[in-house]
């Protein structure tokens, strides 16, 4: 595309000539000529005047680039999605059908345009909603309910049980609907108070609404009774575990490795950061960030940011983690005054 064609494209406004040609999208750091990128965050400020990009998107009210060709828009992502989009198309998926190497089970009910994969196995009484792909490898259990244009990638596994609404994606390797990691300890009087760990029988199901996405390699368990909800709009990365009866409400965000225990009641527009962890019977307000590696050890009020361990407020947290910082010059400077003024011996009282 010619960059006038690309600015009309994304309706953003280009300093630069109009009929330069792009033939590919790159980051910044590493674009060539005949290239297009992006600058979306001040970390790479360094490089817009050292990029080789024929253009770069920028964001309306950047200041002007010497030397380089720009298109200014209102929103930087949905530009660069779209764009991301026109250049590299998603390959097809497959073909609407079943396998002839697929295993249905029994009164399995498939609505309109469904695409079955080889090897998949779905069990009985299941029903599979309008344009929804179950690619190669994946398994989906008894009683299982998906909604219509959802997809479940390949060696994705969906237990007996479950309820995916519309327009859920469940990534490769993830697992839906195990058992949660409950156990009653036992004491056995024979052995002089030894005890042993029995499992808790799990009954209950896992329902993920419209529009949740789940990345590769993920677990979210079935609940003891009840259901496991994960609420609208709610998108969990790769390597997330969810308890059993976790509550997970609408448009929230749980980065990689992050680790919810059992009856966790989190709110709306919650954001766990990467390796994050929260224990059970925790409840989490709504509009709340956990930043990166934090510990939560209590309840989270609405609308504020936490991070550390214990997770506390984020300025409270900072001022801890510089005091903790300085420690070792403190210690250097009260070493350095007992030594200037050693410590006096203990001094009897005299009595009056």
């Amino acid at each position: 595309m010619k960059l006038k064609e690309i600015a009309d494209f994304v309706k953003g406004i280009l300093t630069g000539p109009a009929d330069l040609e792009i033939i590919g999208i790159a980051r910044i750091e590493e674009a060539k000529p005949g290239e297009l990128s992006w600058f979306s965050h001040p970390r790479y400020k360094k490089w817009l005047s050292k990029t080789q990009a024929s253009c770069v998107v920028v964001l309306k009210g950047e200041e002007g680039i010497p030397g380089v060709n720009t298109i200014k828009v209102e929103n930087l992502a949905i530009a660069m999605e779209s764009l991301l989009l026109k250049f590299y198309p998603l390959s097809p998926m497959p073909a609407v059908g079943i396998s002839k190497l697929s295993a249905i089970g029994k009164n399995v009910k498939m609505g309109k345009n469904v695409s079955i994969g080889d090897f998949v196995c779905i069990g009985y009484e299941t029903v599979l909603g309008d344009n929804t792909i179950v690619m190669d490898g994946a398994y989906i259990g008894n009683k299982v309910r998906i909604g219509n244009d959802c997809q479940i990638h390949p060696n994705a596994v969906i237990k007996e049980d479950v309820f995916l609404g519309n327009r859920v994606i469940i990534g490769s390797g993830t697992v839906v609907g195990s058992d949660g990691f409950a156990y009653n300890r036992i004491t056995t009087p024979e052995k002089n108070g030894d005890y042993k760990y029995k499992r808790m029988p799990h009954r209950g199901g896992v329902i993920l609404e419209d529009d949740v996405e789940v990345g590769a390699n993920s677990t979210i368990d079935k609940s003891v009774i009840g259901n496991t909800i994960v609420k609208k709009g709610t998108k969990l990365d790769n390597l997330v575990h969810v308890a059993h009866n976790v509550i997970i409400g609408e448009n929230s965000i749980l980065c990689a490795q992050v680790g919810i225990a059992g009856s966790v009641n989190i709110g709306n527009n919650v954001v766990i950061a990467g390796q994050a962890g929260v224990p059970d019977h925790i409840t989490v307000g709504d509009n709340v960030v956990i930043a990166a590696q934090s510990g939560v050890t209590k309840d989270i009020p609405a609308g504020i940011t936490v991070s550390g361990f214990p997770a506390r407020p984020h300025i409270e947290s900072n001022r801890a983690y510089s005091l903790l910082i300085d420690l070792p010059d403190l210690f250097k400077r009260v070493k350095k005054l007992e030594e200037q003024s050693p410590p006096r011996r203990d001094v009897p009282c005299k009595q009056q």
